[in-house]
């Protein structure tokens, strides 16, 4: 039974579709920092409005990022996926489309930075402009966040700011800051971009009312408290990460934020969550169809169906997670197995492992969904989870941050002693990380709100047609418990198998989000393996070829730094495994 309605998904404003604003902020990629924004004095010659905009449409799937990074790398490497072939190595092109993103994107809020300060000089106060620029802090740390955990250091306090002053030799070739202080400046941006958007008042300290970004706040209609929980949440998840390296310094911020608002809902009004939600901005949100049916090679992985099932037997009768039918497929049907058997591709393939292939991820399936051609003998990602391409208005998610990786950092902390912890609470939070696990991953199929989701496996549909997904997720995260928990003989309620049990789950929330499960890996060396992190091998990427081309001496001071030079062993700095 739905709770869909479909009154909630009707826009908040009229927006412009994110493509369109994307192309207003993107240069070339293969433009390096002194080509970028021409024009010193107007970057993309709009507004305030319009460029904030245009950071928003940075956060969407990037194409090649998928294909050369996810689908190549960080799937297999934390082994939420598996690779027939390693077929794609080139994953300079990939990086480079991460570097393009990022330093267009931080070159209009440079500009935008710039012109919140006109704009508060022209008024004779301070304060004016506070709340959107909190806004701004919350994108511009994501962004950064997201950046350098993938490189570690990087250009950044330098950066972006050609167009203040083209003589500027700094501003032209910036340095490489370290990541140690990009994260600290980050989070102290945080913590006062969070309390501006805690702040109820509507007015400055002069009596003026704050500047607003009007309808370009596409995302949550100048909704100050939907910011403010997403500033908060970004402290915990990034105060988390780098505790280990600092925890007198991640300790306070940590404890703090564990109290205060976080992301809490995704729920059918189209915007909850820190999530892209296609349908409600009515815009397709990336090549991702593409990025799977071009690059063909990954498929269920063993690692991830151990997890979801309590044995590998192919008829499914033993999966108790429902996330598997909507994560993946059944391989092609056969006379064995008329609807597909479930099968997981070995993590590491051997001499002997069968030869796989066949169309899972084509778009023909729209029409005979059972097809995915003879030769797909293993288990493919499941089709409509991947289908959405930029050239129509999609429906599935990209989650930039939920609700249920909340709940799995505060369940961290309290296990690691950083919050009090009664024992009570830890399980419940664990429950109900799950619990939005499942009201995450069960919304985008259902069919009132993704019409384009034809085919529902039996072993979910029986349970969601005698309920809905409030119902099923509250039932099954405890079922779960009791599963992972509570009836399992091998769970001896220890710190390490506490902690085995929250990365189990906040890896399988992060399901589309490799890149995220690739850095838990990188940090815990706990995340779920069947080949003791022997895929492991990436710590970071290299710098893309444009950043040795264009700031080479910058590039060869910061080289010298690193333990094993611009590769991919060198770990960063929040690295202590």
């Amino acid at each position: 039974m739905s709770l869909y309605k479909s009154e909630k998904l009707k826009k908040m404003k009229k927006i412009a579709s994110l493509a369109i604003m994307a192309g207003m902020i993107l240069c070339s990629c293969t433009k390096g920092f002194e080509e970028m924004n021409v024009n010193p004095t107007n970057p993309t010659g709009t507004d305030i409005g319009p460029l904030f905009n245009g950071v928003v449409s940075t956060l969407t799937f990037q194409g090649n990022e998928m294909f050369y990074l996810d689908n190549e790398i960080f799937y297999p490497e934390s082994e939420l996926g598996a690779l027939i072939s390693d077929a794609w190595g080139n994953y300079q092109i990939g990086t480079q489309a991460v570097w393009d993103n990022y330093y267009n994107a931080l070159s209009n809020i440079r500009d935008i930075e710039s012109r919140f300060d006109d704009e508060c000089a022209a008024m004779g106060d301070d304060e004016y402009c506070d709340k959107a620029r909190a806004q701004l802090i919350v994108l511009k740390a994501f962004k950064t966040f997201k950046v350098t955990d993938m490189f570690g250091d990087i250009p950044y306090s330098e950066a972006g700011k050609i167009w203040y002053n083209t003589q500027n030799t700094s501003f032209q070739k910036p340095k490489f800051d370290s990541q140690e202080s990009i994260y600290k400046s980050l989070l102290e941006e945080l913590v006062w971009a969070r309390g501006i958007l805690n702040n109820p008042v509507n007015v400055t300290s002069l009596g003026n009312n704050y500047y607003s970004l009007g309808s370009y706040d596409v995302l949550y209609a100048n909704n100050y408290e939907k910011w403010g929980k997403i500033a908060n949440s970004l402290i915990l998840k990034h105060g988390m990460r780098m505790r280990d390296k600092d925890p007198d310094f991640a300790d306070t911020l940590l404890v703090t934020a564990y109290n205060l608002p976080v992301i809490d809902d995704y729920y059918y009004s189209g915007n909850g969550g820190f999530i892209l939600w296609p349908s409600y901005l009515t815009t397709g949100i990336g090549d991702v169809n593409w990025s799977f049916r071009e690059h063909r090679n990954l498929r269920m992985g063993e690692t991830v169906f151990a997890q979801m099932s309590s044995t590998p037997d192919p008829t499914g009768k033993d999966i108790f997670d429902l996330r598997m039918y909507v994560f993946f497929d059944t391989n092609h049907k056969t006379d064995e197995f008329p609807d597909g058997a479930w099968v997981g591709y070995p993590q590491i393939r051997t001499a002997s492992t069968p030869s796989e292939g066949g169309s899972p991820y084509e778009r023909s399936r729209d029409a005979n969904y059972q097809f995915k051609g003879p030769s797909c003998i293993y288990s493919p990602f499941n089709y409509y989870m991947i289908r959405d391409n930029s050239d129509e208005v999609g429906f599935m998610p990209k989650v930039l941050m939920s609700a249920a990786e909340v709940c799995f950092i505060k369940a961290e902390m309290m296990i690691k002693g950083i919050v009090p912890n009664s024992g009570i609470e830890l399980d419940d939070m664990i429950r109900k990380g799950i619990e939005m696990s499942y009201l995450l991953w069960l919304q985008p199929h259902d069919v009132d709100y993704n019409p384009t989701w034809k085919y529902t496996y039996p072993g979910l549909d029986t349970i969601l047609s005698n309920s809905d997904i409030w119902a099923v997720s509250y039932s099954y995260s405890s079922n779960l418990m009791n599963q992972l928990i509570y009836m399992n003989p091998n769970f001896d309620y220890s710190e390490e198998s506490y902690l085995k049990l929250i990365y189990q789950q906040r890896w399988l929330d992060l399901f589309r989000q490799p890149g995220e499960a690739w850095s838990l890996a990188r940090r815990t060396f706990m995340t779920p393996t069947t080949t003791n992190h022997q895929k492991l091998t990436s710590y970071r990427m290299p710098y893309p070829p444009t950043e040795i081309t264009y700031n080479y001496d910058n590039y060869l001071q910061q080289v010298s730094k690193m333990t094993h030079g611009d590769s991919r062993e060198t770990k960063v700095w929040w690295m202590t495994k």
